[in-house]
């Protein structure tokens, strides 16, 4: 059980949207991703516009859609081989979100299915799935919100993640407490039934979630390679902020 819970927290973290590596550290489940991708800016859309924003340091604020580049309220001026590269990130930038939605998705079920199952199967109670299929609703919702992108940003992800650390990770590891508790006074032949039980329940749902995991490799490397062309792009440009540093939307770097 402690694999499942590890590999959907360690994907909800951001991991896999971001190219980093997520991995069951105990020997478990395991998502490989080749990359790894950092940006400076808080990414949310405005209509279909993208509005890139930094308030720590940099007070920037950077829009872009429909081929223009707005920064700080003022359209900027671009080259011809700027506005191609913009052309180019822009639509880079439009194939990577619905993708990004898919694996942040997938990856709030997988969590969820992994979360209430040991919980349900912990307390001895199948009506605690009602509140875990309330709560997925909720994250999936915040997942697929069209003002916020799961893509670089933080606080858009903190915001799916967060809710169900604070809320169904305590709550597994007091039902874990009190299934060692009754297994204790159970006597010894029933305590072993009951870690067979256990053990049976975590392999079969490690051998699943694997499944799933596997399935989303392929996007997620697509993903990444999109992010990496993005990059170079990104590196290209020679359009500049006011103080003169480049906009710099993205750094990816190849894992080691």
């Amino acid at each position: 059980m402690r694999n499942c819970v590890i590999l959907s927290i360690a994907m909800l973290s951001g991991a896999v949207i971001t190219g980093g590596t997520a991995r069951a550290d105990d020997g478990g489940t395991d998502v490989k991703i080749s990359c790894d991708t950092h940006s400076q800016y808080q990414i949310s859309m405005s209509g279909q516009a993208f509005v890139f924003e930094n308030d720590e340091g940099r007070n920037t604020r950077v829009v872009l859609g429909g081929g223009d580049l707005f920064i700080n309220g003022r359209q900027a001026a671009l080259s011809a081989a700027d506005q191609q590269r913009i052309d180019d990130f822009e639509a880079e930038l439009r194939l990577l979100v619905p993708e990004a939605r898919k694996v942040v998705s997938e990856a709030v079920n997988i969590a969820f299915d992994a979360l209430s199952e040991v919980a349900v199967a912990l307390s001895g109670k199948p009506d605690k799935r009602a509140k875990f299929d309330a709560a997925r609703a909720e994250a999936l919702a915040a997942a697929n919100d069209p003002k916020s992108l799961p893509i670089f940003n933080d606080q858009s992800l903190r915001g799916i993640v967060d809710p169900i650390l604070t809320e169904f990770v305590p709550e597994i590891m007091g039902s874990a407490i009190g299934f060692a508790m009754k297994a204790m006074f159970a006597g010894e032949e029933k305590a072993q039934a009951m870690e067979a039980r256990m053990d049976a329940m975590d392999k079969q749902l490690d051998s699943r979630i694997q499944a799933r995991a596997d399935a989303l490799e392929p996007l997620a490397e697509g993903m990444c390679k999109r992010i990496q062309r993005m990059e170079a792009i990104d590196a290209a440009l020679t359009v500049r902020l006011p103080d003169g540093r480049p906009i710099n939307f993205l750094d990816t770097q190849k894992a080691q």
